[in-house]
């Protein structure tokens, strides 16, 4: 087929991307055919079926989720089109959609003691509420985004700031009753652990404690205890991981990146763009404690920015954040921060051992597995997941054997052993999801396995392409339209790092697992897991799977994404309109962490080449018999695999001072040598 550049708007260029993608036509007509409806030219037939990107997709998107939902949805929907789809008029579509955006409200406003609310106060209020939505998720205002409408009426009078009240929206006897009923089921390390982090509080010494914990140890169990006792107190804890799914493990848990606006670019002098007047310092400054989940996977620089501001914002510059307490948890035996393209010196240079903080945090260790108290057979696995993330037991190869039962004989008995039932019809409920999942090292090898698995499940398969292009780059383009022209069906074949694919291929009652943060206060997280309910070719209606949203619906419309800068080795900028989803019926191993399920496949056919791989993979389950393993058909019999660990990185065997100035290690363990 003969190549047109898009930039020439001629309709051979849309007559050529309809070729790309209807199958089997006889005729022009059926070219501009969809859904029995005929459009007179090749381009608005382009658009109806979404392979281009204008005002319209949103105006369609919405209306496409108004027929499936009304209210709080739509609320939701609307507030995800303004920060990340970028509506050049999206005061047209507020006051196109506000009826149905606003369908709820009339009683609710009626609840509140207003017998006749009027229409003008309706969409005032929905406005109000779309607003929060805002500020919540990235600290935006309506007032951000030209020509749209703001709330007049003072609907938050109660609260001075709607952030403080929403962390001081706790009932303090009850949180006092939980705190009571929870200290005294604590064990003696999980006892120790939260007296000194409480004594901090209380006493407002600002100390920075690590809470070094493997999986099973209780440590979200100590989080909640401390939470209930200085909410309890009527005191105020922010509560952050460094995922999604770690997040929403945490009452009132948000991402550290949505909570502290941390930059996606990083370095060693970054600060959060944080307004020392705004909303998010005063709440910063009324802060008791800040616990952070999942640190060892995050930068050392996120961890040091948030210090600065802090520091900055409360105005003490020789305390740790500022004086407030703060409680970093994790575990060096999982994986570490990823480094692009960077060699085992820059992973473990990126990690908080190397942070000028370290040597201001004091260690608290769990030990003791609450999961498997009870269980034999459990308890053998956890000390032997114990050796696997120490690296014990590894030949001179860095391989280890695994445990008989565990290999798969073929791939095929390895998917139906994870995924039993998966061709019946009715599909699977949501729940059977969250209890399975398959990991494998390598974004392509999930493709493979996720693109087998969808085929043998029941129900009509739909394909959403993305709409892709090239952005100019300003200064170095200029004055050459047309420079960077790739046919849509070769952007199409790119997978970039982070990036939905450009043939994304759903059915109805599959797993996806979301790509962005959309809306973390609804469960909208990066790495949340889903089940497709309703699919339109603008928006997905989909069921949230674990969690405290568990079982909740949610809109997932089409937006752009562009790659992290200097994620790609493409010599061009590529910009994707897509779902920001995929397909999750197997993740990477770096996308589970923070994960649990009752059976776990691991494909090893390629084997873990990062530090905490292996250990992650295996540890998403608490007994040996619900792991399957599927290794390369030369190994199988052998039962070897290979588990990659960087010693020096261990906290519990390593002891470390960091100095300022040259990170030396002063005192050495076990003799590994940093």
């Amino acid at each position: 087929m003969y190549f047109v550049p898009p930039n020439t708007n001629d309709e051979r260029f849309y007559l050529r991307t309809l070729l790309a993608v209807v199958k089997g036509p006889k005729s022009y007509e059926d070219l501009r055919t969809l859904d029995g409806v005929l459009y007179p030219t090749f381009r608005e037939a382009c658009i109806a079926r979404g392979l281009l990107e204008d005002d319209g997709e949103w105006r369609q998107c919405l209306l496409e989720a108004s027929s499936m939902q009304t209210g709080a949805q739509l609320r939701n929907l609307f507030a995800t089109l303004l920060l990340f789809c970028c509506p050049t008029k999206p005061e047209l579509l507020w006051n196109d959609f506000r009826q149905h955006i606003c369908d709820d409200l009339r009683y609710r406003l009626q609840c509140t003691g207003r017998q006749d609310p009027q229409a003008a106060e309706i969409f005032d209020y929905g406005l109000w509420l779309i607003e929060q939505i805002l500020v919540k998720t990235l600290q935006k205002h309506l007032a951000d985004f030209p020509d749209m409408p703001i709330p007049n009426h003072a609907w938050d009078t109660e609260v001075e700031n709607p952030l403080i009240g929403e962390q001081l929206n706790y009932n303090r006897g009850h949180e006092r009753a939980l705190a009571e009923e929870r200290v005294a089921q604590l064990n003696t390390e999980q006892r120790h652990a939260y007296g000194q982090i409480i004594s901090s509080v209380e006493s407002q010494a600002g100390r920075t404690f690590f809470l070094n914990r493997p999986g099973g140890t209780g440590k979200t169990f100590v989080y909640n205890t401390v939470c209930n006792t200085v909410r309890g107190n009527g005191w105020i804890v922010l509560c952050v991981a460094s995922s999604g799914i770690a997040a929403l493990l945490l009452r009132g848990g948000r991402t550290a990146h949505s909570m502290f606006k941390i930059p996606i670019s990083l370095n060693q002098d970054s600060t959060c763009p944080i307004s020392k007047e705004g909303r998010l310092a005063s709440l910063i400054r009324a802060t008791r404690l800040i616990i952070w989940d999942e640190i060892t996977m995050q930068h050392r620089y996120a961890a040091e920015a948030v210090d600065r501001t802090c520091r900055d914002i409360l105005g003490v510059h020789d305390r740790n954040f500022g004086g407030i307490t703060v409680v970093f948890g994790g575990d060096f035996q999982q994986i570490l921060p990823v480094v692009y393209k960077g060699s085992r010196e820059d992973v473990v240079s990126a990690s908080l051992l190397r942070s000028v903080l370290w040597t201001d945090i004091k260690v608290l260790k769990l030990t003791q597995n609450m999961r498997v108290a009870s269980d034999p057979n459990a308890q053998a696995f956890s000390s032997w997941l114990l050796d696997i993330g120490h690296g014990r037991g590894r030949a001179a190869d860095e391989t280890i054997r695994l445990p008989q039962g565990m290999v798969a004989p073929d791939p095929e008995a390895f998917i139906s052993q994870i995924y039993p039932g998966i061709r019946s019809f009715p599909h699977p409920p949501g729940d059977y999801f969250l209890d399975r999942m398959i990991l494998a090292p390598r974004n392509s090898d999930v493709g493979d396995l996720n693109g087998r698995i969808l085929e043998l499940m029941s129900g009509e398969e739909e394909v959403f392409l993305s709409v892709d292009s090239v952005v100019d780059e300003a200064g170095v383009d200029d004055g050459l339209p047309g420079h960077h022209t790739f046919p849509a069906e070769f952007l199409h074949t790119l997978h970039p790092p982070g990036l939905p694919p450009g043939e994304l291929r759903l059915k109805p009652g599959c797993p996806i697992i979301l790509l962005r943060n959309l809306c973390p206060a609804q469960g909208l997280c990066n790495r949340t897991r889903m089940v497709v309910v309703r699919m339109s070719r603008r928006v997905l209606e989909v069921g949230l799977i674990g969690g405290e949203h568990h079982g909740e619906r949610a809109f997932i419309p089409r937006i752009t994404l562009t790659p992290t800068e200097g994620q790609t080795s493409f010599a061009f900028a590529l910009k994707r309109c897509q779902f920001p989803v995929n397909l999750a019926f197997a993740l990477t191993i770096n996308k589970a962490q923070g994960q649990s399920v009752k059976k776990v496949g691991i494909d090893l056919r390629i084997p873990v080449f990062s530090h905490g791989q292996l250990y992650v993979a295996l540890s998403r389950a608490t007994n040996s018999r619900n792991v399957m393993v599927l290794l390369p058909e030369s190994d199988r019999d052998a039962r070897q695999t290979h588990n990659v660990v960087y010693p020096e990185v261990l906290a519990d065997t390593v002891s470390f001072t960091v100095l300022r100035a040259c990170y030396c290690v002063l005192t050495i363990q076990e003799g590994f040598w940093l």
